[in-house]
């Protein structure tokens, strides 16, 4: 009877190892996943909990009942930015918030607050700059002359307009750079060709918007990408 006891005592320990082990690689899978997926995830679980799918993605009423501060979706082609936009009373309440109100590392990408809409001639969303491309974590990449060169377009969709992006500039600025990060005026376009790391001809700049998140060098730098808003037509 021990020795049947010792055995199984030595199966039920193999087996808790064994389990052990797995929970351990299926925790690293998931980690790994959120990590790739980046804030995508979290939208995307905040999405499905108030059941939206699909197109009702880009369904402002849905989205509004979930987050009343929303105000835009923006798509980058190219990087995995494809988040909704929100602005509130000032530039910190979506710094560790996620778009479900939920505390959230990734914090949600939102328009400054002195902008009142993206009609203004000159915006910015700000978002931080998360690993695997979370948030604005692929921004940086329009430093790279050659990335720059083959990504050039996006969306911007609102509730009352949708408009084309065309990527036109990207450059470091500094964060206290009143030239960039002063809105409410017209956009700083002569200010912006001077400094920019590149910059694409474009005919009509008088209605810019910028992307703008911090660099990874522990400095007041900051990565900031120019858009022209063309092809501006009712939202459906």
């Amino acid at each position: 009877m021990r020795k049947i006891s010792d055995d199984l005592n030595m199966k039920f320990h193999m087996w808790r190892r064994i389990n052990s082990w797995i929970d351990r690689f299926l925790l690293s899978v998931l980690l790994f996943l959120i990590l790739f997926t980046g804030s995508g995830l979290v939208d995307g679980l905040a999405f499905l909990e108030e059941g939206i799918t699909g197109v009702e993605y880009h369904s402002f009423a849905r989205l509004l009942e979930i987050n009343p501060d929303t105000s835009a979706w923006l798509t980058v082609d190219g990087t995995h930015i494809d988040h909704p936009v929100v602005r509130s009373r000032d530039n910190f309440d979506y710094l560790d918030r996620g778009f479900d109100g939920r505390d959230y590392a990734g914090g949600t990408l939102f328009m400054d607050k002195d902008n009142k809409s993206f009609e203004d001639p000159y915006s910015i969303i700000h978002g931080h700059n998360m690993a695997a491309g979370a948030m604005f974590g692929d921004l940086d990449k329009f430093l790279d002359r050659k990335f720059f060169g083959r990504n050039s377009e996006g969306t911007l969709l609102t509730p009352d307009y949708d408009y084309d992006l065309e990527i036109f500039a990207a450059g470091v600025f500094d964060a206290y750079d009143r030239n960039i990060y002063k809105t409410g005026g017209d956009a700083p376009v002569e200010y912006i060709r001077e400094k920019a790391l590149f910059c694409r001809d474009s005919e009509d700049t008088d209605h810019v918007l910028a992307l703008s998140t911090c660099l990874d060098d522990m400095t007041d730098n900051r990565a900031v990408v120019f858009c022209r808003l063309t092809n501006k037509r009712k939202h459906r």
